[in-house]
């Protein structure tokens, strides 16, 4: 008897030994299966991505929007305030003996836009504002802001926005208490920085540099228990649009189509008056970015009772001015980058809620190809001039 190798065996009927694999009908099913599945996780990907950048451009916008008005009406709430004087007139603004024009940018006063010296410590007009400004001509209205850095807006211009008043920011007091001419000289720029002192009857706007003279000479206000009165710095704002966020190269001024890497984000800008190691100046600080229009209407009170009875853009008077205890703004905010599956030039956009569009992309193509590629959206709110409209709802 012949013993079998256990590596013997005989193939039942039908079945072969050869190897078997898949036929070409196999292989082809599942490459197509495969592919299906591996498309579908793209598309997937790719519509969860887009979703994420149409959330992310959006958000951006509201926090944008929201920053914008925030800036904005933090000025004009405090517009008018001046320290703790009742009537702005009863402030003086020139026994500090401050000089604002030491150079052509350093306050904004014009010709064109009086007073042409000490502009910017015109505090019988806490809130004021222009229309109607173009590129070409802003520089002879108001010296502190170039050509280069103002938002041209044809055909009929950017509306600016000027607020006055004592800061938020008071100099602290610390000891000896009651005496603020050493805490005054700890402060950032303070010889050179305006500050404003005030009690109900009488203020004065002065250098910290002269504080301990003026005390000296008893110029300065005080409690009737010999202490100072508290010190506020001063502030003046022009609020604008300018055509870029980051100007080419690193540099100061906005240069064009380089900008901002090639696609130029408008930008809401504000200049403000600061101390410097040669003086006082208006200083141009960029806010934020994506901001294309911006629409003021200035709320009038004409029946003395603090409350605004007319909105309009362009107050004709000096008395309307004074009157003003109100700013509605709406601004126009658009995404931060462009979008090749948006398409904006079936939308117009209103700021002035008077029915008419104030914005389309679609008059913009010629000089932006892209411009109808961004997300945008209007955001609005009406500001209280607290300190003029109380006093006289009062």
């Amino acid at each position: 008897m012949t013993a079998m190798s256990p590596y013997s065996f005989t193939a039942r009927k039908g079945r072969s030994l050869a190897p078997h694999g898949l036929s070409l009908v196999e292989l082809t099913v599942g490459l197509a299966i495969g592919l299906v599945l591996t498309l579908g996780l793209f598309t997937l990907i790719s519509n969860q991505s887009l979703a994420f950048k149409v959330q992310n451009d959006f958000a951006r916008m509201q926090e944008n929007g929201a920053t914008a008005l925030r800036y904005i009406g933090d000025s004009v709430r405090i517009a008018g305030f001046y320290g703790y004087t009742v009537e702005p007139g009863n402030v003086n603004t020139t026994i500090g003996g401050i000089a604002m024009r030491a150079g052509p940018t350093d306050d904004c006063g014009s010709a064109a836009n009086q007073p042409t010296t000490n502009w910017a410590l015109d505090i019988g007009k806490p809130v004021y504002g222009f229309t109607g400004v173009r590129a070409a001509a802003v520089n002879a209205q108001l010296p502190c802001i170039l050509a280069a850095n103002f938002l041209d807006v044809p055909p009929n211009g950017q509306q600016l926005l000027i607020t006055r008043s004592a800061g938020g920011y008071r100099v602290p007091d610390a000891a000896p208490v009651g005496d603020l001419t050493a805490d005054l000289a700890a402060q950032p720029n303070y010889r050179t920085t305006v500050y404003l002192q005030g009690d109900p009857n009488a203020g004065l706007l002065f250098y910290g540099r002269d504080f301990a003279a003026l005390k000296a000479a008893a110029s300065t206000r005080v409690l009737p228990n010999g202490n100072d009165i508290d010190i506020f710095e001063y502030r003046a704002h022009v609020y604008y649009l300018r055509p870029c966020s980051r100007p080419a190269g690193g540099g100061a001024n906005c240069t064009g189509a380089d900008d901002d890497a090639g696609q130029p984000i408008p930008t809401l800008v504000r200049q403000e008056l600061i101390g410097s190691a040669t003086g006082p100046r208006m200083t141009e600080v960029p806010l934020v970015e994506g901001v294309e229009r911006i629409d003021l209407r200035f709320g009038i009170d004409s029946t003395n009772d603090g409350v605004a009875d007319n909105f309009t853009a362009t107050p004709v008077s000096a008395a309307d001015w004074a009157n003003v205890v109100a700013v509605k703004v709406s601004v126009l905010v658009r995404s931060p980058t462009l979008s090749a599956q948006h398409d904006d030039s079936v939308k117009s956009y209103d700021l002035d809620g008077d029915g008419k569009p104030d914005y389309q992309c679609t008059d913009f193509l010629a000089t932006n190809p892209n411009a109808c590629q961004y997300k945008r959206k209007v955001f609005s709110q009406t500001f209280q001039l607290r300190n003029i409209a109380q006093r006289r709802g009062a």
